[in-house]
């Protein structure tokens, strides 16, 4: 097996630096980060799922860079602090160094709810992918046994090496519903795809 399984943050992110990818848990399911600013991570992430070049990545970073990297309006701001921890994913618009990932102009914004996911970001000081730990079309993975067999890496020398960075290992997840996909239009939430959060009415 070439993942290593590990519960240090910065091991993971630093493996990721190296454009390599790293599982962590979240919320809902583990997940898939790489460094949303590496062209060659995002592909290697792109074949690790075979995930079609059509559909992008939701992303996840701390709150400090949002300024950086983000266009923020207030109202977004204050959705994001309230529903803080939850099962969320916003829909905002990137500033120019995350429009690569922009879908009709925005990007998918991964709200930060597990103490790993956290520290993850926090390490890593970059974007990070927040895409689920899964081949595409099938279903995401709550425990590290799943993402071993899910993705297994290189069967043999000749073969390009996709195996995972390593592993952040947060035991085995809750199967919770996925994130409740959402967006702001004139002040009104918008759903995008229902999830584990439940707006009020």
């Amino acid at each position: 097996m070439y993942t290593q399984i590990t519960k240090n943050e910065g091991i993971a992110a630093t493996i990721i630096g190296e454009g390599r990818i790293a599982a962590f848990p979240t919320g809902t399911s583990y997940g898939l980060a790489a460094d949303a600013l590496q062209g060659f991570a995002l592909q290697r992430l792109r074949q690790l799922k075979n995930r079609p070049t059509a559909k992008t990545f939701t992303i996840m970073l701390t709150v400090s860079l949002w300024d950086k990297y983000l266009l923020l309006t207030n109202d977004e701001r204050k959705l994001l602090n309230q529903y803080k921890d939850q099962p969320l994913t916003l829909l905002v618009k990137p500033k120019p160094s995350l429009e690569h990932l922009a879908k009709n102009g925005f990007v998918g914004l991964r709200v930060i709810d597990h103490p790993l996911m956290k520290a993850l970001a926090e390490a890593a000081r970059v974007p990070l992918t927040a895409t689920s730990a899964n081949q595409a079309d099938q279903k995401p993975c709550h425990s590290v046994d799943c993402i071993v067999k899910t993705f297994p890496g290189r069967i043999d020398e000749t073969t390009y090496d996709l195996s995972l960075g390593c592993i952040l290992d947060g035991g085995t997840l809750s199967e919770n519903p996925s994130t409740t996909i959402a967006k702001l239009e004139k002040d009104k939430i918008k759903i995008v795809r229902q999830g584990a959060l439940i707006f009020p009415l």
